[in-house]
């Protein structure tokens, strides 16, 4: 018997995909998808391709495939950082199963020879309906990658039509800075951990990604349902323990949207420190632009997504370096480079970090 199916489309950073799922998973998927897509108003130019991935939700069809791969030939890759995967070709499909060791064996990936990409879960997976955005994030950055675009360690948000890049290293203030403009000034989401600037730098990009808040920050809101809780996390600064929330989470708790993309008009490099030290904003030279953004640009070396899998890299490393190189030479030659400092122990600092930004938008 067929096992019944429906199609949602979705569309992110201009690339279209058509997601089939299991009618007896459709609420779960299709909710979670929808807690990542932009409307489709705010959508980047399109690229022109799509990308069909099937969700297959089967006890019996999981169980069979994982005992076959398990006894197969395979390889360790590790396309995302710590997370070890076994990759087998069989068939003419190549699977991808989480390695025992490391990480639950509740999902399968495979690519089929016709390019169609495929998540197999356990009925029994813990939130199952993740794992399809794993699938989504890694097509749209070798998209981005094809389209000349570079990819950025950032958050980016939409203050009417400005779009602000807010470009740093773990730990530097990014989602503090995004989450003041979206808490004061209603900002949209465009990105919250990495971002495209597309060929010129025109315009920021956003790929889907969870929004990861440290407890400093989410202490500094009024609580909100859609929001996590703050006070499971660590109080420490700098603590690499986020809680984690869906980008149309984070933007309705504050009225706000999630958007795809909007002209780049500044870009800000914060610096937050465990102090009460006073806020200090200041423009950057073109040098020390470069070098601080070029230490942050994921193109074509990116910490976390460290091997394509899903979708090929057509470029080679050294040819994609020079085009990041050349969308940083873009970055600081059109948009304004301001660097922001300030103590996150500092009275109203979300408040203050907003109006320091905005200021320089008008």
């Amino acid at each position: 018997m067929t096992r019944r199916t429906t199609p949602v489309t979705a569309i992110f950073a201009g690339h279209r995909f058509h997601v089939r799922t299991d009618e007896t998973f459709l609420t779960e998927q299709r909710g979670h998808l929808l807690r990542f897509a932009p409307p489709p108003d705010s959508s980047a130019a399109p690229c022109g391709e799509h990308t069909e991935i099937r969700v297959r939700h089967s006890s019996d069809l999981f169980h069979d495939r994982m005992a076959r791969l398990t006894s197969a030939p395979s390889r360790q890759v590790t396309p995302f950082r710590g997370e070890p995967y076994l990759c087998t070709t069989t068939g003419g499909v190549c699977w991808w199963r989480p390695h025992p060791e490391h990480l639950p064996q509740d999902h399968l990936y495979a690519k089929d020879a016709a390019g169609r990409l495929h998540v197999l879960l356990d009925p029994g997976a813990d939130r199952g309906e993740r794992y399809l955005m794993r699938v989504i994030r890694e097509v749209v950055l070798r998209c981005a990658e094809n389209r000349g675009w570079a990819l950025f360690h950032a958050a980016a948000a939409a203050v009417g039509e400005h779009g602000v890049l807010i470009a740093g290293p773990s730990g530097a203030g990014k989602t503090t800075v995004l989450t003041a403009l979206t808490a004061h000034r209603r900002a949209d989401l465009v990105a919250s951990d990495r971002a495209a600037v597309t060929e010129g730098a025109a315009s920021v990009v956003g790929v889907p990604v969870s929004v990861r808040m440290a407890r400093g920050t989410l202490s500094a809101l009024t609580s909100q349902e859609s929001l996590p809780p703050h006070d499971l996390l660590p109080a420490s600064f700098g603590t690499a323990r986020k809680a984690a929330c869906a980008p149309w989470d984070f933007a309705g708790a504050f009225c706000a949207r999630v958007r795809d993309s909007v002209p780049l008009s500044l870009l800000v490099l914060p610096q937050l420190h465990d102090d009460r030290r006073e806020m200090h904003a200041e423009f950057l030279g073109a040098d020390a632009a470069c070098t601080l953004l070029a230490a942050v640009c994921c193109t074509p070396y990116d910490e976390d997504w460290q091997e394509p899998w899903f979708a090929d890299r057509t470029s080679s490393v050294d040819a994609l370096g020079v085009q990041a190189a050349d969308v940083v030479l873009d970055l600081v030659a059109k948009v304004p480079v301001m660097a922001i400092s300030a103590g996150v122990r500092t009275p109203q600092l979300l408040e203050r970090l907003a109006d320091a930004v905005t200021r320089r938008l008008s």
